[in-house]
């Protein structure tokens, strides 16, 4: 499989939301075009070149041993306002099934500790997204 000249972190992150996706699971296919949107927006890409990071991200999650190798890459990338955002798309995924399974949620506050977000902020964000899909 060819990774192009694709950021590594285009993959650590998909690969964590994929995780988060997997949490309960139950991949459905609302929560893999969910991530393909995020990550559309959120990496600038087109959609041909989300279909082929979303795969290359499966495989990766599925060798992975842990996820603490994934946010370490994402530390590299991303500054403060990002990680909160990425934190916000991480419950926008849980949330796909408009519930959080506490399985979803454990590994949003590990991935937000790998990141090093505020506790306060995790909330804000935890909030901000319930807001936003109105639950």
């Amino acid at each position: 499989m060819n990774k192009k000249n694709y950021p590594k972190h285009f993959f650590s992150g998909t690969a964590l939301l994929l995780h988060i996706s997997k949490a309960d699971d139950i991949i459905q296919d609302n929560e893999i075009n969910l991530i393909k949107n995020i990550i559309e927006d959120f990496f600038k890409i087109s959609e041909d070149d989300s279909a082929e990071i979303i795969k290359i991200s499966r495989e990766i999650l599925e060798n992975s041993t842990d996820i603490y190798e994934l946010g370490k890459e994402l530390n590299k990338h991303f500054n403060y306002q990002d990680k909160i955002d990425f934190i916000c798309c991480t419950f926008e995924v849980a949330y796909a099934d408009n519930r959080l399974h506490y399985l979803e949620e454990h590994f949003i506050k590990t991935i937000s500790s790998i990141l090093n977000v505020e506790k306060k902020d995790l909330i804000n964000s935890k909030t901000d997204i319930k807001n936003y899909l109105k639950i």
